[in-house]
C-alpha cells in the first residue's frame, strides 16, 4: 500500500486547519439581513416596555479624539448607542444614518456614541472623517463593553441601544439600522421623558 495518498491528504487537512489560524478579521459576528426563509430571532428591533426595562451599564472610556465619555455623564438624556467597526461593512454603511440622527436631534435631549469595536483607532478615526461623524466614540479594543451590554449578542456588529432618560435600556437593534426606525424610537422615547 502506497503511503502517497495518505501524505497528500495529511497535507490538505493541515494546510487547511492551519488557514483558519491566519484569518486577520476579527472574530465578530457581522450580522446581515435575516433571510425570509430563515429568519435569525437576534437580528431586528427589540423594544422593551417601561416595566421590563433594566439598568443600561455604564458605558465609559476613551474617544478616537481622546476625551473621556460615560453614559453616566448623560443622566437624563435619551442614548443611543451604536457599536460599530470601520471592517465592518454594514457598520459602515449606516453611518451617515447616525450621523443624521446626531445632527437632527442634538437639541431635543438626544446624545448619539458611538462604539469602535475591535478596531484600530487609527481606521476608526478615518472611517469617523470620511462619514462626517460628530459623535463621539469609544474605543472598545477588545469588545468587553459591548459584551456587557445585555440582550446583546456579545460579538454583534452592528449593534445599537436606546438608552431612556432614566438610564434603562429600551431598544435593542441588533444588525443594520434602517431608516426611520431610530427616528420612531427616539420620538416615543422623547415624548415618554416629558411626561
Amino acid at each position: 500500500m502506497s503511503r502517497r495518498p495518505l501524505v497528500a491528504a495529511l497535507i490538505v487537512l493541515l494546510a487547511t486547519l492551519l488557514s483558519g489560524c491566519a484569518a486577520t478579521e476579527p472574530a465578530f459576528t457581522v450580522w446581515q439581513a435575516p433571510s425570509p426563509a430563515a429568519p435569525d430571532p437576534r437580528i431586528g428591533v427589540t423594544r422593551v416596555p417601561p416595566a421590563e426595562r433594566v439598568a443600561a451599564p455604564v458605558i465609559a472610556g476613551t474617544t478616537l479624539s481622546g476625551a473621556e465619555v460615560s453614559t453616566a455623564e448623560l443622566a437624563g438624556r435619551v442614548i443611543v448607542v451604536n457599536a460599530w467597526a470601520s471592517w465592518c461593512p454594514p457598520c459602515v454603511a449606516e453611518l451617515p444614518l447616525l450621523a443624521d440622527v446626531d445632527r437632527r436631534y442634538t437639541d431635543t435631549g438626544v446624545t448619539v456614541l458611538g462604539l469602535t469595536v475591535e478596531d484600530t483607532p487609527q481606521a476608526a478615526r478615518d472611517l469617523a472623517a470620511r462619514s462626517g461623524l460628530t459623535f463621539e466614540s469609544i474605543v472598545d479594543a477588545d469588545g468587553r463593553i459591548l459584551a456587557a451590554i445585555p440582550g446583546v449578542p456579545p460579538k454583534a456588529l452592528p449593534s445599537t441601544i436606546v438608552i431612556d432618560a432614566a438610564g434603562r435600556i429600551a431598544a435593542r437593534i441588533v444588525g443594520p439600522l434602517r431608516p426611520g426606525v431610530l427616528d420612531g424610537l427616539l420620538a416615543e422615547e422623547l415624548a415618554r421623558s416629558r411626561l
